[in-house]
């Protein structure tokens, strides 16, 4: 495996524009950490990549987007951090990230971005719903070789690069064996998700169903809501499902709108008497695992997403370093009252 700069830095422990200060001598680095990361390229055999190296010292700036549904304040924050997190090691690169926000739910506003990204940018990392007109979108971009990490939900046949998030088919299963721990088949479930548009939340409520009836369920024990992740929506189907279901006794969130949920559940009175199980680790989620109202979460690491995916651009682009593989996941713990 050829040394990258990356490796030298998590070999060395230090940050990615800490090792590229060393390799062009550049002042603000420690002569104990320069003799460390000095060491560590010794020890690689690394030879810099010449074209990055004369990239890194043109002037000449990087231009990648961010095109990306206009997320609550949570899902939002844990992307920008992840945003943020590769501007700080890529800060001597002259690399400038913009992020195209849309409306979610709105096609064709996702596609204007798209074209008006390939025309200011060297590459874009995607969050889209999965639908032919943005698939056909992405073989017109890759005609045009422009790269495309797709990251948080895919785009299945899509001409992207490679993707970046959860795998979530395999989150659904866990789900599942989590839920058939407490249940006997012939319980009566809940499962909640956004919509089948997007790959996540499909692959979410796909994996769990695989699984229950693995287990022994029916699909005929589980009533199926699909919200489109929208509050009121929730509200409704979960008020309605828990009014219309007396032996309800597991709620699995796969969407985002778990505070609906847990609205729906006080009103009706039965807080407390039947398990939940949702994902992500927001402040919310993990406000009502504290206080015993929601029993487990399983997270995605939405920070990695975002920063992952501009790395593998950068890579492409900058050092011409193609991904190694067609999806890249982050861990997804599983948080209960006593580890959050």
């Amino acid at each position: 495996m050829r040394a990258t700069i990356k490796i030298i830095a998590e070999r060395a422990g230090v940050s990615i524009g800490t090792v590229d200060r060393v390799l062009h001598d550049r002042p603000y680095v420690k002569e104990e950490v320069r003799r460390r990361v000095l060491e560590v390229m010794e020890e690689l055999d690394y030879r810099p990549n010449r074209m990055a190296s004369a990239l890194a010292t043109s002037g000449l700036t990087r231009q990648f987007a961010i095109i990306q549904p206009t997320w609550e304040s949570y899902v939002g924050a844990a992307m920008a951090a992840g945003v943020e997190k590769f501007r700080r090691e890529r800060q001597d690169y002259n690399v400038h990230v913009t992020v195209y926000p849309y409306p979610q739910g709105q096609t064709e506003a996702c596609l204007r971005l798209l074209d008006q990204a390939a025309e200011e940018t060297q590459g874009i990392a995607l969050c889209a719903a999965d639908c032919p007109p943005v698939r056909q979108k992405l073989e017109e971009l890759a005609e045009r070789r422009v790269p495309v990490v797709t990251f948080n939900s895919d785009i299945a046949g899509g001409r992207r690069m490679c993707f970046v998030g959860e795998d979530a088919h395999h989150a659904g299963r866990v789900a599942g064996d989590i839920a058939a721990k407490f249940l006997t088949p012939g319980d009566r479930i809940l499962l909640v998700y956004a919509d089948h548009g997007y790959s996540g939340h499909k692959g979410r409520a796909d994996g769990f169903l695989e699984r229950m009836e693995e287990r022994g369920f029916s699909r005929a024990d589980c009533r199926v809501e699909e919200t489109h992740d929208d509050y009121d929506e929730t509200l409704s189907a979960v008020t309605a499902a828990l009014a219309e279901e007396p032996d309800l006794k597991y709620i699995y969130m796969a969407n985002r709108s778990v505070p609906a949920c847990m609205e729906a559940l006080d009103r009706s009175g039965r807080a407390g008497q039947i398990r939940v199980l949702a994902h992500d680790n927001s402040p919310e989620t993990r406000s009502f695992l504290r206080e015993g109202r929601l029993d487990f979460i399983i997270d995605q690491n939405l920070t990695y997403q975002s920063r992952k995916a501009l790395e593998l651009l950068f890579d492409a682009v900058v050092e011409h370093r193609a991904p190694k593989r067609d999806c890249f996941y982050p861990e997804s713990p599983i948080l209960t009252e006593e580890t959050c």
